[in-house]
């Protein structure tokens, strides 16, 4: 099986679990889900690394699009009908991570930064919308691995 194979079928296992969690009064997911089911994580979805990191700065492992911003998009088309197997195919486009300088990641997250740690840009749209949005917004340019 191929890597996308690999990370489309947990994104199907990962939506059934959302489904079912919903269905559970008081039964939530953790964000760290992600990292758990694709192990390594990196090998499957790292997309690549900023020039500060390149150039030695230390680094910190950021998910593109935010875990909570999948898990409460996915959560959002379960509840409105939509196929599983789109929200998977979704999840799967945008599940990215990449290596960024902690600095970078200060002020991707930080009410003294962008303050986008758990959100996206205003106006993103999980169906159309560009994984890299939230790095755009920073200028945090990736270099492939």
């Amino acid at each position: 099986m191929d890597k996308q194979e690999a990370i489309y079928r947990t994104a199907l296992q990962l939506v059934d679990h959302f489904s079912d969690c919903l269905q559970t009064a008081g039964r939530g997911v953790h964000s760290r889900i992600f990292s758990h089911l694709l192990n390594p994580e990196q090998e499957f979805v790292a997309i690549g690394q900023s020039q500060e990191v390149i150039d030695g700065a230390p680094s910190h492992v950021e998910h593109i699009v935010p875990c909570a911003v999948l898990i409460k998009e996915s959560c959002e088309l379960i509840k409105n009908g939509e196929p599983r197997e789109e929200i998977a195919k979704l999840m799967a486009k945008h599940w990215k991570i990449a290596y960024i300088s902690k600095e970078q990641a200060k002020n991707l997250d930080t009410k003294d930064g962008l303050n986008l740690k758990n959100t996206m840009p205003k106006g993103w749209d999980y169906k159309t919308g560009d994984t890299k949005a939230r790095l755009n917004e920073a200028k945090i340019v990736l270099m492939p691995l």
